[in-house]
């Protein structure tokens, strides 16, 4: 199976004769591995007398599982072919020795108190199957192996059960086998692939020539490594890192349009397909001479080529494409079998229409810099606010850079052979590498997004650029003649979101009449930040949204003394609607709980708490999503900013229910609510069937109840003494030359001053936001003290704060019937509070559902996340109101 994973750090180089500098970013590139190595603590043996915790990375693995269990998708295949005669159980014996070296292949994963822990077995017992293919014709038994091939990739493993990988002989001939290897990838990457080859060949020949093994013992292992990682990342350090990225990916950042040839489906899918690329020897050869005279690596070169191919086809000037980072820079992990890597969110500005040679210079630098900060993982990156809208798995590009570790066995001839598993992380993945002095690779991409046909012309047009690009790098990207071309072929397709014109276009343009018009439509340009609004556009169709509801109506009271509730723009969702309100004599705003976001439909009702200091108008979209056909009422605090919040979490249940009673008397009901909402709704139940009514359905949104079985965080480990410290650096020091000195204490002191600079602004923000909290507080006391509403610019902080003391007071009792939980997969909770079920798990008398959907807690129900939790969520409507079950009571229990 292709692994494709880049180092950046051991960049090699072949160079021309006739050039003479070495790339830049080749020195950026060595003095940023000698400060990561300066930076990092040394990866010492650690107890295995303790609960060992995963790495970052494999935590993440280990979460994607336990929403997707029984998959495959992160099962590695690999295949050799040999020829000649073979040892068998040499081979064997040898298999058994790399288990018993590396740790990282004979651990499994377990829960100890709610936390996910490594665990590792002082022995595994391997017995080689093999399979006789020989019975078979000839023609038939290459096909054959194939087959046998994907079945075993297909396979999933349990990540609790050793071991979590397989091997598998199939014997072709008496001198004809292909070794099977399918391993899973939380214990292995691209760069383990290198030294399993390494050590196999070794040890192969010394155990058939009956001599031991000639290996000696690793000094760390993997589960070292794990400790160590999450030690140093944390406080200043991961401050620090994380510092970069905030700044790096500020701004709004719009996802990838890519040139999609069919519409994206509701739930993604893995299913993919592969196109080959091959360069010539001469343009390879013309791409490393332009790499060298213009100070970059050929990673940097071709990942600049593919962002050009990328923006002529989108035309987008902010881009971002991922690429794997091979996450170790640590020479003590160079030996080691195990799940290092990480991926790299390359952000690249191409404004401006510069040309090739000066994209060349920002791609150089983005690429450098994101080197420096590795060591963030992906899930943590991908948190950041303006991440949480921006699906990362459009496009990647990888150079593959790991060692060529070719096996030689005593008297066979080995080869790889390549089996397509058909799938895809990526919607686009552009993965190459230098093979016999040419470029040779491909694209895999989704099935379900992109025609073969398409990807096949696309590579022919990156083919097409890169010629263009190397003849003449002046040339900006937007004069390139092949965008013509691409624009021709535009115009014959159907691209992402081009099958209709956008709505601003579609509809028909009404200024404003007078003067009230005038005002509000003013107040909407300001909020909305679009010019200009007709009086009969819809706040909604224009990008509005609950937060933008408040400032709207935040002006909308400083302006004309009206206290609107924000659900008024479920009445009046136009300018011209508002203004008949306001027109209205004696008309007064109806001050409900109770929100009909879509009242019509024919089927039973569906009531949604919102979450704190939220109001119902966060949930149009999910409203919208699930069908005109599908009632929708959401609930909401009085937000009048006077009379004042339900001060627990039953009362406010109890004025719900009266609330709901109104519209639906008798049960099955079927409730749902986000994050607080979801507390609300789960007592709604309890009290209506204390009250002998149904609940057909109760629905979480990413609601988590922290209560007394959360489990405790991981140790933090106390700080390395200074006089430690010291020594550890003149110990490191003592071992370079005189220019490699300079260089180590450049990044020391660099680093030691960047440090003090961060940890300074960030005790001043901390300092900023409690004085901020402390006006607010004292800004609503004062105004509830003299009976003035508050204003809408502190209504949700203040109900937040009194729906943060009503979610500790409460106390959850056991609940009769079944929970069902959609859980964001973006969010960073601890993995113990997932395994608990989000707090779900011991309250749920009559069993538990969960489903994972896109996005975070804040981003679940917005574009594009919201359609997928949309149609969970109405599978699940469906299925209740088919079954309709009531469940027996048992007798309540405390938590």
């Amino acid at each position: 199976m292709r692994d494709s994973l880049a180092d950046n750090c051991n960049i090699t180089m072949e160079k021309p004769s006739q050039v003479e500098k070495i790339p830049s970013d080749f020195w950026l590139a060595f003095k940023t591995n000698v400060r990561l190595q300066n930076q990092a603590p040394p990866i010492k043996p650690v107890s295995r007398n303790q609960n060992l915790p995963l790495s970052f990375n494999q935590e993440r693995l280990w979460s994607l599982e336990q929403l997707q269990p029984n998959t495959s998708v992160h099962n590695l295949l690999h295949c050799l072919h040999l020829k000649g005669v073979l040892d068998v159980a040499a081979l064997e014996q040898s298999l058994m020795e790399i288990a018993y070296r590396h740790e990282s292949l004979r651990t499994t994963f377990s829960i100890i108190d709610g936390q996910p822990i490594q665990i590792i077995s002082p022995k595994i017992e391997l017995n080689l199957p093999v399979v006789d293919l020989t019975e078979l014709p000839p023609e038939q038994r290459q096909t054959e192996a194939q087959k046998l091939a994907l079945e075993d990739a297909e396979q999933p493993f349990d990540l609790a059960t050793a071991p979590l990988w397989r091997f598998k002989l199939l014997r072709l001939g008496e001198e004809e086998h292909i070794l099977l290897r399918t391993i899973h990838h939380i214990i292995f990457d691209g760069w383990s692939h290198s030294v399993f080859m390494r050590e196999l060949g070794i040890l192969y020949k010394a155990f058939s020539a009956g001599q031991p093994s000639p290996l000696s013992e690793l000094p760390i292992q993997y589960a070292d490594y794990a400790q160590t990682q999450r030690q140093w990342l944390q406080g200043e350090v991961f401050s620090s890192q994380l510092d970069y990225w905030k700044q790096q990916l500020s701004g709004n950042i719009s996802p990838l349009k890519l040139p999609i040839d069919y519409p994206r489906p509701a739930v993604p899918s893995y299913r993919g397909a592969y196109q080959p690329l091959e360069l010539s020897q001469s343009l390879t050869t013309a791409l490393k001479k332009l790499s060298y005279q213009e100070g970059v690596s050929l990673f940097v070169t071709l990942l600049t080529a593919f962002k050009t191919l990328l923006y002529l086809y989108t035309e987008q000037e902010d881009m971002i494409v991922c690429s794997p980072i091979l996450g170790r820079h640590r020479s003590e992990t160079k030996g080691l079998i195990g799940y290092f890597n990480n991926v790299a969110i390359l952000r690249t500005d191409l404004s401006e229409k510069p040309s090739f040679r000066e994209l060349l210079r920002r791609v150089s630098r983005v690429s450098s810099e994101t080197f420096a900060h590795q060591d963030i993982p992906l899930q943590k990156v991908a948190e950041l606010p303006n991440l949480v809208r921006t699906p990362l798995t459009r496009a990647m590009f990888v150079l593959q850079n790991i060692p060529n570790q070719s096996l030689e066995l005593d008297g066979l001839t080995v080869s790889s052979l390549y089996v397509d598993r058909e799938i895809a992380n990526f919607d686009l993945s552009l993965s190459l590498q230098e093979k016999g002095g040419k470029i040779t690779g491909g694209m895999q991409y989704k099935t379900d997004l992109f025609k073969v046909n398409n990807i096949t012309q696309m590579l022919e047009h990156f083919q097409t650029l890169l010629e263009s690009l190397v003849a003449n790098p002046e040339q900006s990207i937007s004069d390139l003649p092949l965008l013509t071309q691409i624009k021709r072929r535009q115009l014959l397709n159907s691209y992402e979101g081009s099958a209709s014109l956008p709505q601003e276009q579609q509809r028909t343009f009404i200024a404003p009449r007078d003067e009230l018009e005038r005002q509000l439509t003013a107040i909407w340009e300001k909020v909305l930040g679009i010019h200009p609004i007709g009086v009969r556009d819809n706040f909604f169709e224009l990008g509005g949204h609950s937060l933008l509801a408040v400032q709207l109506f935040g002006q909308i009271e400083k302006t004309y003394r009206r206290n609107l509730p924000v659900a008024t723009l479920f009445q009046a969702p136009t300018v011209e609607q508002l203004a008949n309100l306001l027109r209205e004599s004696g008309w007064s705003a109806p001050w409900s709980s109770l929100v009909a976001v879509q009242p019509g439909g024919s089927k039973p009702p569906f009531f949604c708490v919102a979450a704190a200091g939220c109001t119902a108008l966060g949930l149009a979209t999910l409203a919208r999503h699930l069908g005109p056909d599908q009632p929708f009422y959401g609930l909401e605090e009085r937000m009048d900013g006077q009379q004042a919040p339900k001060l627990s979490i039953e009362d406010l249940a109890a004025h719900y229910i009266e609330e709901i009673s109104t519209v639906q008397p008798d049960g099955p009901y079927f409730l749902g609510g986000h994050s607080f909402g979801g507390l609300v709704a789960f007592e709604m139940a309890q009290q209506l069937h204390a009250q002998g009514k149904e609940v057909a359905l109760l629905a979480m949104l990413d609601t988590y109840y922290k209560g007394p079985m959360d489990s405790p965080p991981l140790p933090v480990s106390p700080p390395v003494p200074f006089r430690n410290r010291i020594s550890q650096h003149v110990e490191q020091i003592s071992q370079l030359g005189l220019s490699e000195k300079l260089t180590y204490l450049h990044g020391y002191f660099q680093e030691r001053i960047g440090r003090v600079v961060k940890n300074k602004k960030r005790k001043f923000t901390e300092f900023r936001d409690r004085v901020k909290k402390k006006v607010q507080k004292t800004a609503c006391n004062f105004y509830l003290g003299i009976g003035h509403p508050l204003p809408y610019s502190l209504r949700g902080f203040y109900l937040l704060e009194e729906k943060t003391k009503a979610r500790k007071a409460y106390r959850m009792k056991l609940y009769p019937g079944r929970v069902t939980l959609f859980w964001a997969m973006g969010n960073s909770y601890p993995l113990q509070t997932y395994h608990n079920r989000l707090g779900w798990g011991k309250v749920a008398g009559g069993g538990l559902e969960i489903d994972g959907v896109p996005g975070n807690h804040g981003t679940l129900k917005t574009e594009p996340n919201v359609e997928v939790l949309a149609e969970k969520l109405q599978a699940c409507l469906d299925k209740a109101r088919r079954e309709k079950v009531k469940v027996v009571c048992p007798t309540n229990k405390q938590f």
